[in-house]
């Protein structure tokens, strides 16, 4: 690679200004052609600190969520430093860090972690393993292990952060509460939705002390809380508190903002669980169109938002639309995530329960088994997920007559949603009629089959 000048990076950044202008992207490309107009009169060998002007830009688009700008410009900042300050300068790693920040927010994980993985051991050698930039690094590369559903490694690394921030920073200090914000969303993905409660609302009480009610990182919380309200079946709060945060965010992001459509996404699935299906449907049309057009058609939150209404869409009894969507939305999700990804798990639970509506009950107990071993083997056998898709395969058997599978799955169903989840959970409470109606129906066998043999 030749050495970089000022001219050369200009003329870089002016194909990407043009493309994006060609493509109507008018915010990404103003920006970019003012800060070529501010840098054309710099000198041509100046180009380390053109690479900081425009690392600076990197940082302003990851802010608006402009995740393509970001990665683009991005990687001309590190292939910058890296010619011209070397790899492990401080400066370098920075850029690295923010490349890697900008793969996350387009759902490319594997390259978000190869970088951010980079970025964490350099940084723990030069630096140490207490630095705040090294605690930086590793709280980036934690968020970017759950996204890729590796709960048990982002656990660990949450853990150890936490103790490090508060012992160091103190527990008020807002790394801190991103820590363990961050934890708690671990815990819900691994179906520890107490745990991940009580942390929830104690960093959403300390935020909004700290740093106001309206606060990016305050409201990011209050959803991940309404999340996690809506899993324990408490479907009024859930959508009481995502309201307010997607309020607030349209206000403040706009409508395209990927964070306005996460909240747009968790309120329509809280929608969907109450029946609210023509809302649910409203509003996951909107995600997944706006998504597509500002994401891309494969970046998981557009598959996920595609996913979700493919559900909605069985829940209205639109077994064909369900059945279509379904179908692309885990292809497309097997190729570009992975099978054992928890998103496509999810999409290819989805799909089963489409199938099993439309009378196609083999197909849909071949592929819930194939869920419900993936499952066991990415998630653990009494994750909340595992045990919905346990219910699910109890369900196909009572439709199938096959009353005493249908008795043992049932059974280990309950156990499990007792012990996760509670007595008196939504899903318990499901199990448990389930399982009732499971021995009635067994017991009016017994009986009649000891009045034949009379």
């Amino acid at each position: 690679m030749e050495k970089p000048t000022n001219g050369s990076l200009l003329s870089a950044v002016t194909t990407v200004a043009n493309a994006y202008r060609s493509r109507g992207q008018t915010d990404e490309s103003s920006r970019l052609t003012s800060a070529i107009a501010k840098l054309r009169h710099a000198p041509d060998d100046d180009a380390i600190a053109t690479a900081h002007t425009l690392g600076i830009l990197v940082v302003t688009f990851l802010g608006q969520g402009q995740w393509h700008a970001a990665t683009d410009i991005g990687k001309l900042v590190v292939d910058t430093r890296v010619a011209l300050l070397g790899p492990e300068n401080p400066s370098t790693l920075t850029a690295m860090s923010n490349l890697a920040s900008a793969y996350w927010g387009l759902g490319r994980w594997s390259e978000a972690a190869e970088l951010g993985r980079r970025v964490t051991e350099i940084r723990i050698r030069v630096l140490g393993d207490e630095h705040p930039q090294t605690l930086t690094s590793m709280s980036n590369l934690a968020s970017t292990y759950a996204k890729q559903g590796r709960f048990t490694e982002a656990e660990a690394m949450e853990l150890r952060l936490l103790e490090v921030k508060v012992r160091t920073l103190g527990e008020s200090d807002p790394s801190t509460l991103s820590s363990i914000g961050n934890l708690a969303t671990t815990y819900t993905s691994l179906g520890r939705y107490e745990d991940a409660e009580r942390l929830e609302r104690r960093v959403v009480d300390r935020c909004e002390r700290v740093l106001g009610v309206s606060h990016t990182s305050t409201l990011t919380w209050k959803s991940n809380l309404a999340a996690t309200f809506r899993d324990q079946g408490k479907l009024e709060e859930a959508v009481r508190l995502e309201s307010a945060v997607l309020d607030t965010r349209m206000a403040r992001l706009g409508s395209r903002h990927p964070l306005t459509l996460t909240s747009m996404a968790n309120l329509a699935t809280s929608y969907r669980d109450m029946e609210r299906l023509v809302e649910a449907e409203e509003l996951e049309v909107k995600v997944m169109e706006v998504s597509q057009a500002v994401l891309g058609e494969v970046h998981p939150q557009t598959l996920m938002a595609a996913g979700n209404l493919a559900a909605t869409y069985r829940c209205q009894g639109r077994l064909g639309d369900a059945a279509r969507l379904g179908t692309r939305t885990v292809a497309s999700m097997k190729a570009h995530l992975g099978e054992d990804h928890p998103c496509t798990l999810t999409a290819m639970a989805n799909l089963a329960l489409t199938y099993q509506q439309q009378g196609k009950s083999r197909q849909a107990e071949q592929l819930t088994i194939q869920v419900l071993q993936l499952m066991r083997n990415s998630l653990g056998e009494v994750h909340p997920h595992t045990l919905m898709t346990m219910a699910n395969l109890c369900a196909i058997y009572q439709s199938q007559g096959r009353w005493n599978d249908a008795e043992e799955v049932a059974e280990q169903t309950l156990r499990g949603r007792e012990m996760v989840l509670g007595k008196e959970h939504p899903d318990t409470l499901a199990s448990r009629e389930d399982l009732l109606r499971v021995y009635r129906v067994l017991a009016a066998d017994r009986t009649m089959q000891r009045a034949t043999m009379r």
